[in-house]
Parts: structure tokens; C-alpha cells; sequence
């Protein structure tokens, strides 16, 4: 599908029907021209994911711009990369804590369109889609469809990535299905252990 923004490269809307939310990767270099869109939309909601560092080192420009509400709330991730799918399975549950529920509370409660982020739009961004759309009553697959989309938007980044880092595996860099349905199964149980009490 590609990005909305020229600027970025995984930029697009979750298939909610209503173009109220906006995925993408970092927005740091947006335009002038971009930030008038993102305003004349009605994008009035900015979540940034990403963690202090990350932060500091690249700054989102919609933090000064007038017309947008900015909130910095970095995901729970692991600091290192998981070396192995079942370790990177258990990072991406491992975000399911009360940050995640601050972060989905404004996103979903937000007046206008919300735009949210970490670094490449991948693995916290995927996180935050999947669960605003099973929230919303999405089914499993198609939930899987959005988040796979990352993979295509992101191929020449990450095989450029690669061939700069060959100490890198590929593979563990590439969205993985199972990753997500984990999450999905663990909202599953929360509710029903909900229901049960």
C-alpha cells in the first residue's frame, strides 16, 4: 500500500472504516506542507511510543506545531531486541500493562483523528492497532492483514538494515503473525477472567 506521508515510510489508516486513526513510523521529518494536511484532516491527537532515548535522539516535529496535542507515552518494551520468536512473542504481551491502557484510553477517547507512532510503526504500533481493533469488534484476520501490511512498507529499509548490519538476523526484524495472536489470546483471557469476577 505504501505510506501516506512522502516522509515516512509506513504511514497509513487502520482499517476501522472511519479514518480515525493514523499508524505510520516516526513523523520527524514532516513537511510543511504534510503538517497542514495532518491538521486539515483533523488530526488533533499525537501519541509517540517510543522510549526516552529514542525520544531525545529524534524528535517528532507535531510536538511544537499548534493544533496538535502531543503526549509522549513510551510503550513497555524490552531494551534489547529478543534474540529468539518465543522471547519476541513475550515482549509484545509484555506491553498489555496500565501504560498501554493510558495510551489506548486517549487514542480511543481522543476528539478528532489520532496519529500514533514508535520508531518504525512495527512491533509497538502494531500492538496499539491490534487492540484498538479487536476493542472495536475487528475479527482476528483482519487484524492480522493491517499489521502485516508493515512487512511490504518496510522490506527495503529492513534489507538495506541488514545488508549495513550482517550480524543481524532478518527474519527476527520481519512482522510475525504469531506475535500478534498472542496478543489477541491474551485479551481474550483477560475478558474472560473479567466475566468470571
Amino acid at each position: 500500500m505504501g505510506s501516506l506521508l512522502s516522509s515516512t515510510m509506513n504511514t497509513r489508516y487502520l482499517p476501522t472504516g472511519d479514518e480515525k486513526y493514523i499508524r505510520t513510523d516516526c513523523p520527524a521529518a514532516l513537511t510543511d506542507d504534510e503538517v497542514e494536511w495532518l491538521c486539515g484532516i483533523g488530526v488533533r491527537t499525537v501519541v509517540d511510543l517510543r522510549g526516552y532515548e529514542e525520544h531525545e535522539h529524534r524528535r517528532c516535529r507535531l510536538e511544537d506545531e499548534p493544533g496538535f496535542e502531543y503526549h509522549h507515552l513510551p510503550a513497555t518494551i524490552a531494551p534489547i531486541m529478543p534474540g529468539t520468536e518465543d522471547a519476541m512473542a513475550k515482549v509484545y504481551v509484555g506491553m498489555l500493562d496500565e501504560r498501554m491502557e493510558e495510551i489506548i484510553d486517549i487514542l480511543m477517547n481522543s476528539e478528532g483523528k489520532a496519529m500514533y507512532f514508535c520508531s518504525l510503526g512495527k512491533d509497538r504500533t502494531g500492538v496499539v492497532s491490534a487492540i484498538i481493533m479487536h476493542r472495536l469488534g475487528f475479527s482476528d484476520r483482519e487484524i492480522l492483514d493491517d499489521y502485516l501490511e508493515t512487512a511490504g512498507n518496510l522490506r527495503e529499509f529492513l534489507e538495506e538494515y541488514v545488508r549495513n548490519h550482517p550480524q543481524v538476523d532478518m527474519h527476527m526484524h520481519q512482522p510475525n503473525e504469531d506475535y500478534i495472536i498472542g496478543v489477541l489470546d491474551e485479551l481474550r483471557r483477560r475478558e474472560s477472567a473479567e466475566k468470571m469476577n
